[in-house]
């Protein structure tokens, strides 16, 4: 965030949104609107002015100035009267700058019939797209729907994943799940009971094109619902391990959905063959089955391994913490991994891991003077790390300005940027289902994301033409969106 962008939040009030969203911020110290001519312009050259409109610089404008610019931008959406595309790009903007754990505003409009349906379409994808709400939203599958007795099957698509963030959603109002594959995996992800009709779309030998999707849908939705001590779902385990048993050649989405769901569920072992370093990566990714595979994780990176830092913060995470002190001359030679170890052993030392006091130097590596901080060594002055967040922590932290607990935050934010944390896992999985879902199909999103695969393979749920304009904004928001920025969303912390 840029110094003019602390400066506005600095003076921006904490409000209560107003039922308009328009109207959010019509007075008061703080907040944004039309009448700030030089912020409008910007906005309108970063997001409208085509050809030389810049999508991802207005948006991160719009996410880094945060709330108080939301009512500017409310404002202009009520001005684009007609353009759609003008109408989907700034309302993501706005979105972005409310905040995507935040749904008040978002959810108002969509409360007036006026909402075209590719708006609701791209609100829905923004909400599917977000973190985990908290709180159930009453009705907010309805409110998202809108007015429409049939609904095209994008939208109903659309709609089912946005509401699987909420707790508790009702399926009062919501659309019948039908026969189509992208319907019966939105619902299966979501929790919403599927027809008997429609289950044999999850038999391990069912022919339908795009049975995948399904399968996906459900794997991932049990993974998400997964919880100690609870049984899976009759048969899921059975679907899931024939397509987690590929060894070397699982490298689709489909077998890391199959692994993550038996990490979940605790059916995985280290007494077996060893995973490929793909899903092991993602099997480490849940604690419970982390700690059962940690013989897996050693201090040398895996030669085949393309990104060894993700296992890497596995094996700091799971291995006893003498262990990975007393073997820092080996992870710490290798170039690609030691910063990532000397973040994750920071961070669980700073949650209170006990340990005999340390007073080594690993000349070469600055975030080992977060290892330094956390056992009470004395941190070397002059060696800083390259992070700019991370340089800032060290220094106040060193000042004693900066309490443990919100430097261990500051720690697992760095490895959700560098892409090293394990949470990263099930978050990407459940984007990329959202993805195939919504997106993979248009002649735009399908040709970056399934390049393999003929435009008329891939599927496209019913409502709109493959080159329309919706999924230009579409495909540029999931893009955006596909950075890991902090903060960590809530259900992907590391625990501990």
């Amino acid at each position: 965030m840029g110094l003019c962008a602390i400066g506005l939040l600095t003076l921006a009030p904490q409000p209560c949104l107003a039922q308009d969203p328009g109207s959010q911020g019509t007075g008061g110290v703080g907040w944004i609107t039309q009448k700030d001519e030089r912020i409008r312009e910007r906005f309108r050259q970063l997001l409208l002015a085509a050809p030389t409109r810049d999508l991802v610089a207005g948006w991160q404008l719009a996410q880094d100035l945060g709330r108080p610019v939301a009512p500017l931008l409310w404002e202009q959406l009520a001005v684009e009267k007609s353009n759609v595309e003008s109408r989907l790009i700034v309302l993501a903007a706005a979105v972005l700058a409310g905040g995507l754990g935040e749904d008040d505003a978002l959810l108002q409009w969509l409360d007036q019939q006026k909402p075209m349906f590719e708006e609701r379409a791209l609100a829905a994808l923004l909400l599917a797209l977000g973190p985990d709400r908290l709180r159930p939203v009453a009705n907010v599958t309805g409110r998202c729907l809108g007015p429409a007795r049939s609904p095209e099957v994008l939208l109903q698509v659309a709609v089912r994943l946005a509401s699987a963030r909420f707790p508790g959603v009702e399926e009062n109002g919501a659309p019948a799940v039908i026969d189509d594959a992208g319907s019966v995996a939105a619902a299966a992800f979501a929790g919403t009971p599927i027809p008997l009709a429609l289950r044999r779309w999850f038999a391990a030998n069912c022919s339908e094109r795009h049975a995948e999707l399904a399968w996906r849908g459900l794997l991932l939705g049990a993974a998400r619902r997964a919880r100690p001590g609870v049984a899976a779902p009759d048969g899921l385990l059975d679907l899931a391990r024939p397509l987690a048993a590929h060894g070397t050649e699982a490298r689709g989405s489909l077998h890391s959905a199959a692994v993550w769901c038996l990490a979940r569920h605790g059916a995985l072992r280290a007494d077996g063959p060893r995973l490929d370093w793909q899903l092991l990566q993602v099997a480490a990714a849940d604690p419970r089955a982390g700690e059962a595979l940690a013989a897996w994780f050693g201090s040398k990176p895996l030669p085949r391994d393309e990104r060894p830092e993700r296992l890497a913060v596995s094996y700091a995470l799971t291995r006893p913490l003498q262990t990975v002190l007393d073997e820092r001359t080996l992870w710490g030679s290798e170039v690609s991994v030691r910063a990532h170890v000397a973040l994750a052993l920071a961070f669980r030392l700073l949650g209170g891991a006990a340990t005999p006091p340390i007073d080594a130097s690993m000349p070469g590596l600055a975030e080992w003077q977060f290892v330094r901080f956390a056992v009470g060594a004395p941190i070397e002055r002059g060696s800083l790390p390259e992070d700019p967040h991370l340089r800032v922590a060290l220094q106040l932290a060193s000042d004693g300005r900066l309490p443990r607990a919100a430097l261990r935050t500051a720690l697992e934010e760095a490895l959700w940027r560098w892409g090293s944390h394990p949470g990263l896992v099930a978050w990407r999985l459940e984007r990329l289902l959202v993805r195939d879902l919504l997106l993979s199909g248009s002649n735009l999103g399908g040709g970056k994301f399934l390049p393999h695969i003929r435009p008329d393979l891939r599927y496209t749920p019913g409502g709109l033409d493959r080159k329309d304009a919706f999924f230009e904004v579409a495909v540029a928001l999931f893009e955006f969106l596909s950075v890991p920025r902090a903060p960590v969303p809530a259900e992907h912390r590391l625990g501990g």
